[in-house]
């Protein structure tokens, strides 16, 4: 009877062990998820006293992230932007730039994601990343002249570009836009300011004659 058991476990054994290792593998898996998911609970009910809205800020940020935990694939490309638009709105910059990059996967020259990275990493210092962002709408939507007049403030109040290369930016514009009042008033008032008078002139006369047309 003895050596019938021993025989029994010999068998069986090897197998009972990895039924309980892959119980206890599971039930950590479990608690470790669980502990996660009360954590990021967590800290998202705490931004909401950082907005006088944040409350509402706070749920769509729940509501995107049901949408991408549901099985439903089509409304995440709407939930990543979500959730980057109102990480930012709670100041919550840095990680609303890891969600704008997801929407950037999906659409490389989404035009909220883009303006809204250039900002944030206006704001962060990171001049040069909202500059290669700027440089990325401009290319995408080249007749919108919002875009090149940020571009130029971040030349000239953050990156200290010179007045060169501020007019090469602008002259591009221009040249797409068909001599945008838009831009040559941006202009004008530049070098109006930074004493250029020459310059000041030429781009007054253009915005002149763009006005009669």
């Amino acid at each position: 009877l003895l050596s019938g058991i021993v025989k029994y476990m010999r068998k069986f054994l090897p197998g009972i062990i990895v039924v309980f290792f892959l119980l206890g593998v599971g039930a950590v898996f479990a608690g470790v998820s669980y502990w996660k998911e009360k954590q990021e609970t967590a800290w998202i009910n705490s931004l909401a006293g950082r907005h006088p809205e944040g409350v509402q800020y706070m749920q769509e940020l729940f509501k995107a992230r049901e949408e991408l935990r549901d099985r439903d694939k089509k409304n995440d490309f709407s939930a990543y932007l979500r959730m980057g638009v109102n990480l930012n709105l709670l100041k919550e910059k840095e990680k609303a730039l890891e969600w704008y990059e997801k929407v950037l996967q999906q659409d490389a020259t989404n035009f909220l994601a883009l303006n809204n990275m250039a900002n944030i990493y206006d704001e962060l210092g990171r001049y040069d990343k909202s500059e290669e962002a700027w440089l990325k709408l401009i290319a995408a939507y080249p007749d919108k002249t919002s875009f090149y007049r940020s571009l130029g403030y971040l030349y000239r109040y953050r990156m200290q570009k010179t007045s060169k290369a501020i007019e090469n930016l602008f002259r591009k514009g221009l040249a797409v836009t068909n001599n945008s009042p838009d831009l040559l008033n941006w202009l004008t008032s530049y070098f109006l300011e930074t004493g250029n008078n020459e310059k000041f002139v030429e781009y007054a006369n253009l915005l002149n004659a763009s006005s009669k047309q």
